[in-house]
């Protein structure tokens, strides 16, 4: 009876601590995606204040300041005449090294355009709530054998502008990288088994990630378009100086069931890109674990794993 009784309590237990992972996920992306925010636009007024809130955020769950008292990494951008801010957070290593892993989600979106905000909810509010929810979760486990580092990204919708200044203004070298984890856009179709990984070709880490994925219960299925978004993350500023890295989406298996086509959210880069009842918080935990899980890969096993043809993600502006 006692056993049971034990049993029951941890099942509730857990029960409510991703209750308060979805809680959280919530509450982030409400307030980042909402119409208080205006978009989040470059050149805005709001994405400072989208900047301090994440800033906030960061300080909350622990991560130490990018510098001296601030997490911001103010940089200019071209033809904006106030500066713009990387929202920086670290975890510093159990021991001295140069080693680091990034973790990346952009917080700008397109703002206002011709009256309508685009509350970029999908691209990529949630992204940025499930880079703090990371963060979160690594604190927990106490300090990593690698930095981890922890970068709401401004300015990438726009050119990479954010990114770029931060592969030319690292807090670790680039040559200690051990790869660029990027997280754009995330899992508001319930509970999902399958996933894909971008880019898939160029690089030679893909059937690490698979060894991993598949120990949890997910099924690696590649489409074909995939290859035309080898320029369109953050990820390919890292690729592109020879720096593995990735952006893991789910697919349309709905876990222990048959195929599901995603729902039909509004359409990103558009007005219609916020919170609607579509929207199911199912999966935010699986998928954040998953992401979890290939970084503790890495972290363990730092070598071995390179870009094999940087080329393909060149973008002309490099």
């Amino acid at each position: 009876m006692k056993r049971l009784t034990l049993s029951l309590l941890l099942g509730l237990v857990c029960i409510n601590i991703q209750a308060q992972v979805v809680e959280r996920f919530i509450d982030h992306t409400s307030y980042l995606a909402s119409d208080e925010l205006m978009g989040r636009g470059t050149g805005s007024k709001s994405i400072h204040v989208a900047a301090e809130y994440i800033a906030e955020q960061f300080q909350n769950v622990g991560l130490k300041p990018y510098r001296d008292d601030s997490y911001l990494q103010s940089f200019a951008i071209p033809g904006v005449s106030e500066r713009e801010s990387n929202v920086i957070g670290v975890l510093a290593a159990k021991t001295n090294t140069n080693r680091s892993i990034v973790f990346t989600a952009h917080y700008d979106a397109y703002g206002v355009v011709d009256g309508e905000i685009y509350n970029g909810a999908r691209d990529n509010a949630i992204g940025v709530a499930a880079l703090i929810e990371l963060a979160r979760s690594f604190e927990q486990d106490g300090a990593p054998d690698q930095n981890l580092v922890f970068i709401a990204t401004a300015a990438e919708e726009g050119g990479q502008d954010g990114i770029r200044y931060y592969v030319n203004n690292p807090l670790y070298p680039l040559d200690e990288i051990t790869i660029n984890i990027n997280i754009d856009g995330f899992n508001v179709s319930g509970p999902r088994e399958d996933y894909f990984v971008m880019p898939r070709q160029g690089v030679n880490f893909i059937d690490k990630i698979e060894v991993v994925a598949s120990s949890l219960g997910w099924s690696y299925v590649s489409p074909e378009w995939i290859d035309g978004l080898n320029t369109s993350f953050d990820t390919s500023t890292f690729l592109w100086h020879g720096i593995p890295a990735f952006t893991l989406w789910t697919g349309d298996q709905i876990k222990g069931e048959e195929i599901d086509p995603t729902p039909e959210f509004g359409f990103i880069h558009t007005a219609d890109d916020e919170i609607n009842e579509t929207w199911n918080w199912g999966g935010v935990e699986d998928h954040l674990m998953l992401y979890k899980a290939i970084a503790e890969y890495f972290i363990q096993n730092p070598s071995g794993i390179s870009v094999t043809d940087k080329n393909l993600f060149y973008t002309p502006s490099e």
